[in-house]
């Protein structure tokens, strides 16, 4: 994945704060601009102090309240060292309670929001053990989202398995997939497992958790959402799948894309593009081979071609209608010739920086978090990148171009420059022919 940023020089001194404090936080490109972002930070910070007491407070509707307020202060940015590791375990705790309440649906789907915004703003944290005796140094990671899925991996697991509440149990499994995706540098690989496990379970049901000894019955919204959520905790496995001879046999995952390629026939759309991602995703992982999958690939390959194709007429639904068509047409040529298609969106609000995607581990990265995050997208790629710290929400690796972003803005200075030049002339003309 490439990170696209422009590059601006003052006084003979390289800086990129232009592409990343553009729009609303700042006022100019000058020292004045970083006061004002940095003011809105502080405010955030403010907010998560006061939520930190809130949360906890006993009438539901002051909880609830503080949780919006904690989601939109996540969902802009706020650097790691900013939030204290007491300010840090007081969140938790207060979103864990109103997870395990559980009378207010909208109050758990906050918290769990919440405790994801956070893991993505705290990022993977500090994996050494700090001693009761030992000082809080404001400067060293602190506990990450390792500790936020210990703690929140039970109750939403649970949330998973019973649950019928279907925006509940879609607001869990993106959390659940957020924090284990976060997690991707914990060196025990368990909680990655146990995450796939408990998301297999909703896509599924008869290899999952028996009701009442019976398997649970999964709607499509919600079968499109868990197989999007278990495609990106996926894409976190390539550095281990090797060390698990279990999990990477051919056998077993023959038996999970033979599942996946089954829901590219299912009625609904939603469930269909998931599932061309998710085994797009198992083939360029090299999890399924044409060596020991040749049939299962070609059988894909035939379904994949035929949604790329689907005709539009009477009875035909619009809904993702065009985004199947443009999915599946991808699918369809990276199987024929195993190359991903390039997905590009912009990383500064005045299109000055892009963020490319030209593989489909990262496409799905990218789309995930950028549906999960919503306007709160921009705010964390830039701040990440301002801040210098980790951005785990586009991948554990990711490159600073800057050739490309230079060549744009120099084709852009080139025409403007030419449009003066025409203007000039024409202005020229009409004050010459006024004077003959």
């Amino acid at each position: 994945m490439v990170l696209g940023k422009s590059i601006r020089r003052s006084n003979g001194h390289a800086s990129s704060s232009s592409s990343i404090l553009d729009g609303d936080d700042t006022s100019s490109a000058s020292g004045g601009g970083m006061s004002i972002y940095y003011q809105k930070i502080n405010q955030r910070v403010a907010v998560l102090e006061k939520v930190a007491v809130s949360v906890h407070e006993s009438r539901a509707s002051t909880r609830e309240a503080a949780l919006a307020s904690l989601v939109g202060a996540l969902e802009g940015f706020v650097p790691a060292h900013f939030i204290g590791w007491h300010l840090r375990g007081e969140i938790v705790r207060g979103c864990c309670a109103s997870i395990k309440k559980g009378a207010a649906a909208k109050e758990a789907r906050l918290a769990l929001r919440a405790v994801a915004l956070l893991a993505v703003t705290l990022g993977p944290g500090s994996k050494r053990r700090i001693l009761p005796a030992e000082t809080y140094n404001p400067l060293e990671p602190g506990p990450g989202s390792k500790k936020i899925m210990a703690e929140t991996f039970p109750l939403v697991s649970r949330i998973l398995e019973v649950s019928t509440d279907a925006p509940l149990v879609i607001a869990a499994l993106e959390s659940l997939a957020v924090v284990a995706f976060v997690d991707v540098a914990a060196e025990n690989m368990d909680d990655t497992e146990a995450c796939m496990k408990a998301l297999w379970g909703l896509i599924r049901p008869s290899t999952g958790p028996k009701v009442a000894g019976v398997a649970r019955k999964t709607s499509p919204h919600v079968l499109a959402a868990a197989v999007s959520a278990w495609t990106l905790v996926l894409t976190t496995t390539d550095g281990w799948k090797k060390k698990k001879a279990a999990a990477s046999s051919p056998a077993a995952w023959r038996d999970t894309a033979a599942h996946l390629a089954s829901l590219l026939h299912s009625d609904s759309r939603a469930v269909r593009m998931a599932a061309g991602e998710a085994l797009a995703v198992t083939i360029e992982m090299k999890l399924l081979t044409r060596d020991s999958n040749g049939a299962l690939i070609s059988g894909v390959a035939a379904r994949a071609s035929e949604l790329a194709n689907e005709a539009a007429g009477a009875g035909v639904g619009k809904a993702n209608f065009v985004e199947q068509k443009e999915l599946f047409n991808s699918i369809t040529t990276f199987l024929a010739g195993g190359k991903a298609p390039a997905s590009s969106v912009r990383a500064s609000s005045s299109h000055h920086g892009r963020l490319t995607a030209s593989t489909w581990t990262d496409i799905v990265r990218l789309n995930f978090l950028r549906r999960f995050l919503g306007g709160g997208f921009l705010p964390h790629l830039q701040g990440k990148v301002l801040m210098g710290e980790e951005a785990p929400l586009i991948g554990q690796v990711f490159v600073v171009k800057e050739d490309d972003m230079a060549m744009d803005h120099k084709k852009k200075v080139e025409k403007q420059r030419t449009l003066n030049r025409e203007r000039s002339i024409v202005s020229d003309l009409k004050h010459g022919s006024s004077h003959v």
